[in-house]
């Protein structure tokens, strides 16, 4: 699972860099926090890097972190890199190329479509959230679990087994959950926070999506669209669509619920789930990934010709 002795590795290194994918979600966001402070409880200097802007929704715990969206270089100090969450290069958007001009590359993460890619890999695809991994870790380097640090791992656990309601959460995921609610985690705050308040605008937005939702003829396949001038109509910014999908999937008889945003500069972003099928193979053959059930990609081209194709592949997938 993991090549080399991560201790050793730490001892050659005062600065640590520590990166997260684009359109980060709360498992990027809370197991990038929570190694950010182990790493400072070991007295390293550390700085976190996203692409992208951090959801409105994770304000509320979050709201004093410099996530910086601007490479700072490190100048002559040697600087290990950890990269969380991204199962390949690209999810870092602009960043990748900063992020090679480091010392060393080291990559964790729990997708089973994960390249490899670093220096140095610690992969685990049975873990449920890369906040497990790192809860690990903790444990493994005998550092101090705090209350802090015990609410980032359980943003980044609860986000991506859907508050535990996923087939991945399993009983490594409960027992850390458990350890965590110890140390004082409030899981009705979080649960509310992250899975069932959106602004009003964002509520707007949602009522016009699911008045044109779309239904195949076989009933398995439900869809929804969003274009840019839409949210700019009501004001949303594109990390509230987070969860509008699932009003696709949930519906009787459904099996694979999809979403599109159209882009003005003509780039679609899909997001894929499902209740059973595994579909992170098509979002894998359009250049994506993710889980079995929870995955997604870009593509470039007409929104209409793209929602027809992506349908096809899921209809021919489901026949």
């Amino acid at each position: 699972m993991i090549d080399v002795e991560l201790e050793p590795l730490l001892q050659k290194y005062e600065q640590i860099y520590i990166f997260t994918h684009i359109r980060p979600d709360g498992d990027a966001i809370g197991s990038s926090l929570a190694w950010e402070r182990a790493l400072k409880q070991m007295g390293k200097s550390v700085k976190l890097f996203c692409p992208d802007v951090i959801p409105q929704k994770y304000a509320s715990f979050i709201s004093d972190e410099n996530i910086s969206n601007v490479f700072v270089a490190p100048g002559d100090t040697p600087t290990l890199a950890f990269v969380l969450d991204c199962s390949d290069l690209d999810r870092l958007d602009y960043m990748k190329e900063d992020l090679l001009k480091l010392d060393g590359v080291f990559n964790i993460d729990h997708h089973k479509t994960n390249l490899r890619f670093g220096d140095y890999n610690l992969v685990d695809p049975s873990a449920a959230a890369t906040g497990e991994i790192i809860y690990r870790l903790i444990q493994d380097l005998q550092l101090e679990l705090t209350e802090e640090m015990s609410l980032f791992l359980y943003i980044a656990l609860a986000s991506d087994t859907g508050s535990f309601k996923y087939d991945n959460t399993s009983p490594q995921t409960m027992y850390i959950a458990g350890k965590l609610l110890e140390k004082g985690v409030n899981p009705s705050f979080v649960s509310m926070k992250i899975f069932d308040e959106i602004s009003f605008s964002s509520f707007l937005l949602l009522r016009d999506c699911l008045q044109a939702l779309k239904l195949d003829e076989t009933g398995k396949i439900a869809w929804m669209s969003v274009d840019e001038k839409m949210l700019a109509g009501y004001g949303v910014n594109p990390s509230e669509l987070d969860g509008y999908i699932n009003y696709a999937k949930n519906i009787s008889g459904v099996e694979v619920g999809a979403f599109f945003y159209h882009t003005m500069d003509g780039e679609t972003k899909v997001g894929f789930r499902s209740k059973t099928v595994d579909i992170s193979s098509i979002a894998f053959s359009l250049g994506g990934g993710g889980h079995p059930h929870a995955s997604g990609c870009s593509i470039v081209g007409k929104p209409d010709e793209i929602e027809k194709m992506v349908i096809q592949k899921i209809s021919a997938m489901l026949a």
